[in-house]
């Protein structure tokens, strides 16, 4: 069967858990013995046993999603549904959740469909990310494959936090394996592709995600800006500049180099880790 978790708990007020978990099986009239036993034990995967018979109203958020993810266990179904079952609960909450529910994932061993919008979520979770757009299939394939080869200017953009930097720029010269963009941002820069399928005067874009930038000056092209906001995570730091078009730039750089808001800095990338896509916004390679 298929077995459904929604975004607001849709758990019954005046039940305990015990009976929320147990209700689909009751109104299944499955043996009292099978009920009790199926009901501990989905307590017991989702550590949810000291609370078997408390209400929802003296649960946490989190308390309350993991019952409800328990009445879904109950039922045995060979596929979960999940509805965005994390977005009411607060950042900590939802990190938490995350981890609590690949490892379920993997205790139990069924498909599991899991609707969301956070592409961390998508990202961390998923064996298998399908990318959809006003209901229309953008693209198919593991979490890595849409990160590391984006099929359009879309995914490119959704996948990843923070997104991907897009640049634009007009084509001028066309070979069988490059293609050549005068930039604002970049000036002229070379793309090695096998199939162009881009003509002169076509504006394309190309895109680089922020932790392939680099300040060590060992680049194929650079881009220069301004600092305008420096976030210092510890190991880590997220620069956010204004290049000479006025575009904002994300950076991503370890947490020890020394940057400031209101440096001017010159950032280097390297063209075979970076994206380049046509007019249609379909990708070049």
């Amino acid at each position: 069967g298929i077995a459904m978790v929604f975004q607001s708990y849709a758990l019954y007020p005046h039940f305990t858990v015990r009976q929320n978990m147990a209700y689909a099986l009751r109104v299944a009239k499955e043996p009292k013995a099978v009920i009790n036993q199926k009901v501990e034990e989905a307590a017991r995967v989702l550590q949810l046993t000291e609370y078997l018979d408390r209400k929802p109203k003296a649960l946490s958020g989190g308390q309350r999603q993991r019952v409800a993810i328990g009445r879904a266990i109950v039922r045995d179904p060979k596929v979960f549904l999940f509805d965005e079952p994390l977005s009411n609960l607060d950042a900590k909450l939802r990190v938490q959740m995350r981890i609590e529910l690949t490892k379920l994932h993997r205790a139990l061993n069924a498909t599991m469909i899991y609707v969301t919008h956070d592409q961390i979520e998508a990202m961390t979770m998923a064996d298998k990310i399908v990318v959809l757009r006003d209901g229309v299939v953008e693209q198919v394939g593991a979490p890595l494959d849409l990160y590391n080869a984006p099929d359009n200017m879309f995914v490119a953009g959704f996948i990843g936090s923070p997104a991907m930097n897009l640049f634009e720029g007009n084509v001028t010269h066309v070979a069988d394996n490059s293609v050549t963009l005068k930039t604002l941002d970049a000036g002229e820069v070379t793309f090695p592709c096998t199939t162009p399928g881009v003509k002169p005067g076509n504006r394309v874009h190309f895109g680089v995600r922020p932790e392939h930038f680099s300040l060590d000056g060992d680049s194929d092209g650079t881009i220069s800006g301004q600092v305008y906001a420096v976030e210092r995570l510890g190991g880590e730091t997220y620069l956010y500049m204004t290049a000479a078009s006025g575009q904002e730039v994300v950076v991503h750089m370890p947490g020890d180099r020394q940057v400031a808001a209101g440096d001017r800095i010159d950032v280097g990338f390297s063209l075979p880790r970076s994206h380049l896509f046509g007019p249609d916004g379909l990708a070049i390679r």
